[in-house]
């Protein structure tokens, strides 16, 4: 896969590896009829009913309210059809498959509302934002001779943390330069130029201010990162080595965290946090003994807690006991948020951008489907679908 397009996907939390395998997840026969009743979520807001199992001993619900639906909300996806990375991206609803609009490419945003993405010409590349409610489209900067490939909002969504390959190249696209952009006046200055080996690329992670801060990774082939850097305006770099094979970074919304997945023997993963200043800091998530992360790990819209996927694995390799949790760093606790029948494996999932919903892909067998659980009624709905349509992300409409 080309690394232009694993960048792009990577670029405020679909991760290097882990997104760009279940972008290209192609839509299956749905599991169920719309709407149905999800299975035991909570017995009130933003609690789990079920009880502690012998596969996740000790583990602490954690009584956080999950937040209503913004008020007269619309929800939508960005999709694509097929695994043609080259392919237009499509925003729709949730529950209509046809297409609103079209983009040729994108990066995700925090609140959710506007998508920020790159159009190619033949003089260079135009980075554009767009705003999902009034449809307002415009070029926010121009690079000439240059490919635009990571994109990042700053946390108070007034700009654009870049990454841009060196010169245009018409094969690879490595991106070594790091651009901060402002919306409004669309000045850039150049932040940061990647100090790892050659053909190493550099990913944007965050921008913060006041004071002003930046982080981003750098990684090669196989999407492993090599280098996680901070930047401070006025200081020299600093650049820390992973001590392992990390995959997957991703900053919480408001800059704050960084998470990681430190891959280990066979199919165990761990993932850690730390504070965008210190990677030496680290929190690691404690599992019980037979648990596995499965799908990707998400930070919670507006919060400082993760969510993921956990089950076990049985010795005929069906999956027992799997959920969707959110984690706490900070205390430790947990809470589910939505179980899963035994046997179902969950493939890619999105939260909400007003973080009410969870968006999830489920299979059974050979069946797989997406569909939409509400979080406070518990109410989950299957999410009609083209053909080899695959979903990409969440949004809000109105």
């Amino acid at each position: 896969m080309n690394p232009r397009s694993r960048a792009v996907l990577a670029a405020a939390g679909l991760g290097v590896v882990t997104v760009l395998l279940l972008a290209v997840a192609v839509a299956q026969p749905t599991l169920a009829p719309s709407p149905t009743p999800s299975a035991a979520i909570f017995s009130s807001p933003g609690v789990s009913s079920a009880p502690a199992t012998s596969a996740s001993p000790g583990q602490t619900v954690v009584a956080t309210a999950t937040p209503m639906s913004t008020a007269g909300a619309l929800f939508g996806l960005i999709s694509r059809q097929g695994t043609d990375f080259r392919a237009p991206m499509v925003i729709r609803t949730e529950s209509d498959a046809t297409p609103i609009r079209t983009v040729q490419s994108f990066g995700l945003v925090s609140d959710g509302s506007r998508v920020a993405y790159w159009l190619e010409n033949a003089d260079g590349t135009e980075l554009h934002t767009l705003e999902l409610k009034s449809g307002i489209d415009r070029i926010v900067a121009r690079f000439p001779d240059r490919r635009g490939i990571g994109i990042v909002w700053s946390t108070d969504g007034a700009g654009l943390l870049v990454s841009l390959d060196e010169a245009r190249h018409p094969q690879f696209f490595i991106a070594r330069v790091l651009v901060a952009v402002e919306i409004s006046s669309g000045t850039t200055r150049e932040v940061y130029r990647g100090i790892g080996p050659s053909g190493a690329s550099v990913t944007p992670l965050v921008w913060r201010r006041s004071p002003e801060i930046f982080a981003a990774y750098e990684t090669g082939p196989g999407g492993f990162h090599f280098g996680y850097t901070v930047i401070r305006p006025g200081q020299a770099p600093t650049r820390t080595e992973p001590d392992g094979q990390v995959i997957d970074m991703r900053s919480s919304s408001d800059g704050a965290l960084i998470s990681g997945l430190w891959l280990g023997a066979g199919p165990m993963s761990v993932l850690k946090v730390w504070p965008v200043e210190d990677f030496s800091d680290k929190t690691e998530l404690k599992l019980a003994g037979p648990e596995r992360l499965h799908s990707s790990v998400l930070w919670w819209p507006g919060r400082r807690e993760i969510t993921f996927v956990v089950a076990v694995r049985l010795a005929d390799g069906a999956l027992s006991n799997t959920r969707i949790e959110r984690w706490d760093p900070a205390s430790g606790t947990r809470a589910v948020l939505k179980r899963f029948p035994d046997g179902t494996t969950v493939g890619p999932y999105f939260i909400r951008a007003d973080g009410s919903g969870l968006v999830t892909r489920v299979s059974q067998g050979r069946l797989a489907a997406w569909e939409v659980t509400d979080l406070r009624s518990g109410a989950t709905s299957a999410i009609p679908q083209l053909q080899d349509e695959a979903i990409l992300g969440s949004v809000i409409l109105k």
